[in-house]
Order: structure tokens, then sequence, then C-alpha cells
């Protein structure tokens, strides 16, 4: 009768274990600031120029804004894999203000970039497919735990927050959506 009561209490001590166990693994820094805070300005350089030419654009009061949520950063030999979720608009200078033209938004991606003299270099970029394969080449390109915050909803700031500033303009420039 006695062993009949300690199993639901061991049950249930397992139960907080793991769970302790998953929170304090959920919870792991899996970013390295300073890596992604030196590789960023590239990784956003290379994303701005790759939204422009697919966009095919050379407007010069056009510019693509993007922001960046990192997600992970994993060494990768003398190189670093950058897993991130981007968020673009295409942002036009209309009158007193400004409009955004089209974009996207939360696009895994991870960037694989190395360390040079100058700073980062950027080798190349992955995105996570859309559709029916997108929780599969999330879960392909990221770690488990990166995998799951992209999954759970991992998204950037809106780009509007920053699109004045790309343009030197004022914080409190009007960003309005377009057509």
């Amino acid at each position: 009768m006695g062993n009949v009561k300690r199993w639901p209490v061991l049950a249930g001590v397992g139960v907080v274990v793991a769970a302790a166990g998953w929170w304090i693994v959920d919870e792991m820094p899996t970013v390295d600031d300073a890596v992604a805070r030196e590789a960023l300005p590239p990784i956003d350089e290379h994303l701005r120029a790759w939204t422009t030419a697919a966009a095919h654009s050379d407007d010069p009061d056009v510019r693509w804004v993007c922001t960046q949520k990192v997600i992970e950063t994993r060494p990768d030999g003398d190189r670093v894999k950058i897993g991130l979720v981007a968020s673009c608009d295409e942002v036009a200078k209309e009158g007193g203000g400004l409009v955004t033209r089209s974009g996207f938004r939360r696009q895994a991606m991870v960037y694989r970039v190395e360390r040079t003299p100058g700073g980062f270099r950027v080798l190349d970029r992955k995105f996570a497919e859309d559709g029916a394969g997108y929780s599969r080449s999330v879960k392909e390109m990221f770690s488990w735990v990166g995998a799951r915050r992209v999954l759970d909803g991992a998204s950037p700031d809106d780009p509007k927050s920053v699109s004045a500033a790309a343009f030197g303009l004022p914080e409190s420039t009007p960003v309005r959506t377009g057509r």
C-alpha cells in the first residue's frame, strides 16, 4: 500500500524536475551580444542591398528599411552563423512624410559571416522556406532552442520605428502605409 502512494509523488517530482530543466535550457543565452552588435551592420547592409536589387529600385527617394531580431549566434569554425528574424519595408519620401510601399515580416534567415581585420564580412545567407516547408526549414537552419523561438513568433521591431532615421529625418516624421 505504501508503494502505491509514492508513485504519484515521484511522478510529480519528475514533472517538476523536467519543467525546471526545460526552463533553464530555454532561458540559456544563445546570443553573443558582442558578435551580434559587430556583425549586424554588414548584415543589415547586405539585406538592404538584396531587397533593393530584388525590387529593381534605384530611386534615391526610396529606401529599404530593415529591422532584425537576432535569435542565436553559433560558432562555425572560424566563422559564425547568425540566426535572425527580419522585417523590411520599402519606404519612399512623399510630401513632408514617408510612405511604406511593400515589404515583408518575420522572415527567418541564417547569415554566415567571418571576422576580417575591418569587422565581419557576409559570406552567405539562407532563407527559411515559405508555405508548408517553413517549419521544417527553420528546424534545419536553427538550433532546437532557436527554432523554437522562431516558431513561437519571435519578431523584430516594426521597420517604421527606424524609417525616419534611415532618411536622416526627425523621429517625429509621419510614416503612413501606402497602397
